[in-house]
């Protein structure tokens, strides 16, 4: 079976599974959740041909992306009224995506042992859109639940450090090494607390679930484009002060944009 074929029979596997959740009562939606992360990460080893590999870490950072889609799309769809042809819509997008994220995969699993692949920018540029798009899914619902802000910090800390890290892979598959010589726990838990630290102020701050969610979503861009130059050794006056005003333009947004009545 060639890896394309294999990618569509995974991503059709998995879309099934996403449509079975979507059918199921709220009271079962949890138990369905866990059996389609169990079905993601099977489908993404199966296709990369990894199941039985000997490199854990691999199998690990791997299933990040897809997994935080999966989650991320199915909780956020599953609080929105639907009927047949509106599920069956969401389960087309959803197949689609997965199967863009297994390609992105296999490109980032080749340039580990040649480094130089033509498609590695492309792959990296879509792996972040989708990373944007789920990680937008996932504060629109944590937040749509109402939890304390400790929880909401707790929760975004621990997701955003996934995040990082897994942004640190990708970047770092480029380099000689594969940036065994970088702090790799300075650039995943820094910005993992910084993000979590705005979800707390944002627990508080009159600005909406939906503002609230691009809000934390343009910093995870930020931290993720300044982590990416400094990795690189691409770090200059310009490229920081890019990334600065992106900063204080999205502050400002949040200050004139907020209503405190």
């Amino acid at each position: 079976m060639s890896k394309r074929l294999k990618y569509l029979f995974s991503s059709f596997l998995v879309s099934v599974g996403y449509y079975s959740f979507l059918g199921l009562p709220y009271e079962s939606r949890n138990y369905g959740l866990a059996v389609g992360v169990v079905l993601v990460i099977f489908c993404l080893w199966f296709g990369l041909g990894i199941i039985l590999g000997d490199d854990l870490g691999l199998r690990f950072i791997s299933v990040v992306l897809p997994l935080i889609f999966f989650v991320g799309f199915s909780m956020f769809t599953a609080l929105l009224p639907f009927n047949f042809v509106g599920r069956l819509v969401l389960t087309v997008i959803f197949g689609t995506v997965i199967y863009v994220i297994f390609l992105v995969e296999n490109v980032f699993m080749v340039a580990i042992g040649f480094k130089t692949v033509p498609l590695y920018r492309a792959a990296y540029t879509v792996s972040l859109i989708v990373l944007l798009l789920a990680c937008f899914f996932l504060f629109n619902t944590l937040y749509s639940f109402g939890f304390s802000y400790w929880v909401n910090s707790l929760v975004v800390m621990g997701l955003t450090s996934l995040i990082f890290a897994y942004q640190f892979w990708v970047i770092a598959i480029e380099l000689p090494d594969d940036g065994k010589e970088k702090r790799r726990l300075s650039y995943v838990l820094v910005p993992g607390f910084l993000v979590s630290q705005l979800a707390l102020v944002f627990s508080f701050w009159p600005v909406g679930i939906f503002k609230g969610s691009i809000y934390l979503v343009s910093a995870i861009y930020v931290l993720s484009g300044l982590i990416q130059a400094d990795i690189r050794g691409r770090l200059f006056r310009k490229t920081s002060l890019m990334f600065l005003w992106t900063g204080v333009a999205i502050v400002l947004g949040i200050l004139l944009v907020t209503r405190w009545r």
